[in-house]
């Protein structure tokens, strides 16, 4: 598994990406958190510079991240799939995490009877079958998606691409296996076991993980802390890269 040191001074903090991109999403932002935080940036199996692994699990992701950071204490930010992945190992791993950064993330990605808060079933099994069809136009679609509403969204587009060029035959398997592991997570049970200091961050105009997820997150996990970001879709460290930044140095600094 790939992770990179980036540099920067104050307390140790691993950044973990979503679903279809890998660590280069960050770049922006580390720009900021470096003047706070000794950033670590992870590409998840089967992305970036990362090869796939097997069995691919959400349990398996957190324990090969653990197995190959230089740390033994983190304080960890992941967005969407990468926050489910933060909250498996806040959950299973307790002792390898100081503090949490949930962005745009949810316990439960896809709808079911009892989770209203989820993404439409039958829209994610459509998604998923493009994905095996053609990964780089349903990607493309992904994107679209995310940055629907963002003002620069063209920019925006640019920017993402340079973080999906290049994917590597070997690794397409990884992101169809991924996929799999965003349609069958569900932490809803498990999330009142997080008892560390936890800041969420979400967009009000999130067409993926919505709102009403984040509160319920906020509503379960002992003494988090909520931050919405009005106008914000799914990536508000790339639409609102100030706030987010703000938000983020404030809770690492206990000045909330």
């Amino acid at each position: 598994m790939k992770i990179n040191y980036l540099g920067g001074r104050g307390e140790p903090l691993l950044m973990i990406h979503g679903w279809g991109v890998n660590s280069e999403i960050w770049i922006s932002l580390v720009d900021k958190l470096k003047f706070f935080a000794s950033v670590y940036v992870v590409d998840l199996p089967g992305m970036g510079g990362s090869s796939s692994i097997s069995p691919y699990t959400l349990d398996n992701i957190a324990k090969e991240i653990k197995a190959n950071v230089p740390i033994k204490r983190f304080n960890i930010l992941g967005w969407s799939l990468g926050g489910q992945v933060a909250m498996s190992m806040a959950i299973r791993m307790p002792e390898f995490v100081e503090r949490l950064i949930l962005i745009s993330t949810t316990p439960c990605f896809v709808e079911k009877k009892d989770w209203p808060y989820g993404v439409n079933k039958k829209f994610f099994s459509n998604f998923e079958m493009e994905a095996k069809q053609n990964l780089d136009n349903t990607l493309m679609k992904f994107f679209l998606i995310q940055t629907r509403d963002m003002g620069d969204s063209k920019n925006v587009m640019r920017s993402l691409k340079k973080t999906f060029i290049e994917i590597k035959d070997e690794n397409k398997s990884g992101m169809h296996l991924a996929l799999n592991v965003l349609k069958e997570t569900d932490l809803r049970n498990e999330v009142k076991k997080i008892d560390k200091p936890t800041l969420i961050i979400t967009g009000d105009k999130d067409k993926l993980t919505s709102l009403k997820a984040s509160i319920w997150l906020y509503e379960k996990i002992k003494g988090a802390t909520l931050k919405e970001i009005k106008g914000a879709n799914h990536m508000p460290f790339i639409s609102h890269r100030e706030t987010m930044t703000e938000s983020v140095k404030k809770f690492l600094q206990n000045d909330q």
